[in-house]
């Protein structure tokens, strides 16, 4: 998965999560900031840039196991978001 096609994927969590009424507060706030660090970081070119968002991937991985059982369509985004993740090595 590309940069662009990982951008397009992120702005489809913001979305669900937009779109979501389940979510608690604390969880959509860990959800918002993990898909604004992604978002950041995948807008920014430069190295020390990845070094301070930190391991999204592994973040992302944390909150799938999360959400699998009450959340389906959104374990589904934020697994596709893990996966191009680490396809760029992230």
């Amino acid at each position: 998965m590309d940069k662009q096609r990982l951008l397009s994927t992120v702005e489809t969590l913001h979305a669900e999560l937009a779109s979501s009424e389940q979510l608690d507060a604390a969880m959509r706030v860990q959800l918002e900031t993990l898909a604004d660090d992604i978002q950041r970081l995948l807008e920014q070119e430069d190295a020390e840039s990845a070094e301070n968002v930190g391991p999204l991937s592994a973040r992302v991985r944390d909150l799938v196991l999360r959400f699998e059982a009450d959340y389906p369509r959104l374990t589904g985004v934020l697994n596709q978001v893990a996966d191009g993740l680490a396809n760029l090595g992230i």
